[in-house]
């Protein structure tokens, strides 16, 4: 069971990092006038992110609501790697509640 939680979570949060880091891209092509590269290669990766959630064993429903809930949290991390925005404590009890939830929805037996 172990791994099985392990190996979901390493897919929940590497589609997370792909579909950030692609709407970032676009983000930068669009609103910080970057060149039209940052817009092609941001919607490839994105593109890679509509496909590696298709690994996960659970149904479709199931998959996207947990993932929604990783995006939550990753987005947090990603601000404050990224825009150097440290979370503020609403954002980490937050992040720590949808982490439960997600637990809850995607590991609990059914």
């Amino acid at each position: 069971m172990v791994e099985i939680i392990v190996t979901t979570l390493a897919v929940f949060f590497f589609a997370a990092l792909l579909e950030i880091g692609g709407g970032y891209l676009v983000w930068k092509w669009l609103r910080e006038h970057k060149g039209k590269i940052f817009g092609l290669i941001g919607g490839l990766i994105l593109f890679a992110y509509g496909i590696v959630p298709t690994l996960q064993p659970a149904e479709f429903g199931r998959v996207y609501a947990t993932y929604g809930g990783i995006f939550v949290v990753m987005s947090i991390i990603w601000g404050y790697w990224v825009d150097k925005k440290k979370p503020d404590r609403f954002e980490i009890i937050g992040s720590v509640i949808v982490l439960i939830g997600v637990g809850i929805m995607f590991y609990f037996p059914r």
